[in-house]
């Protein structure tokens, strides 16, 4: 976490999303933040502790907001809905740095299991709308979790896949319609919708 709000500070935040979404976690250099920021690494440590702090940071902000909008009221969850390419749309370009850092150039950092996590998330979350639906009188397919693992498993990744070929807004728009025309059917069959 940065110690201050100085001009200083804010080139070093410059600098350092530069060189982690050029060279990832693993290979960015405090060395090269200093240099390009003409500052020495021990006065950069005046800022942050280190590297895991320094992505920490970045990335803090989007890992909040995915917290947000996780489906929180299942019942309430629609993904057949018109909205939901927009919505799901606007939350990934609103985020698409701190995603683009965190599903892109994680590796070697404590965040290189961010996807893989929001994979279980989402998991979780999708039993409970398959239970809200049972209860409710649909007729839910029963899914062994293996199954339901690899439903959010192609969720995840069909919406993180925008993120890892950097999509314009527009694109990114016309990738979620695309999506949920691929989710529809075969979310209707599951969930009995």
């Amino acid at each position: 976490m940065p110690r201050d709000k100085t001009a200083t500070n804010k080139q070093i935040i410059s600098c350092m999303t530069e060189e982690f979404l050029s060279y990832g976690y693993e290979n960015a250099s405090l060395n090269r933040i200093s240099r390009a920021v003409g500052i020495t690494t021990a006065a950069l440590y005046k800022h942050f502790n280190g590297k895991e702090d320094m992505f920490a940071y970045l990335v803090r902000d989007t890992i909040d907001e995915l917290e947000r909008s996780q489906m929180t009221d299942p019942s309430k969850y629609d993904p057949m809905s018109e909205s939901w390419a927009d919505s799901m749309a606007e939350l990934v370009f609103s985020n698409y740095q701190g995603l683009k850092l965190l599903v892109c150039c994680s590796s070697g950092s404590g965040f290189m299991v961010f996807e893989e996590k929001l994979i279980s998330e989402t998991m979780l979350a999708f039993k409970k709308y398959a239970e809200i639906l049972e209860r409710s009188g649909h007729s839910v397919k029963n899914l062994t979790d293996m199954q339901m693992h690899v439903l959010a498993t192609e969720y995840i990744h069909i919406v993180l896949e925008a993120v890892r070929h950097d999509l314009t807004k527009q694109q990114l728009l016309d990738h979620m319609r695309f999506a949920r025309s691929l989710i529809c059917p075969a979310w209707r069959e599951i969930f009995g919708i």
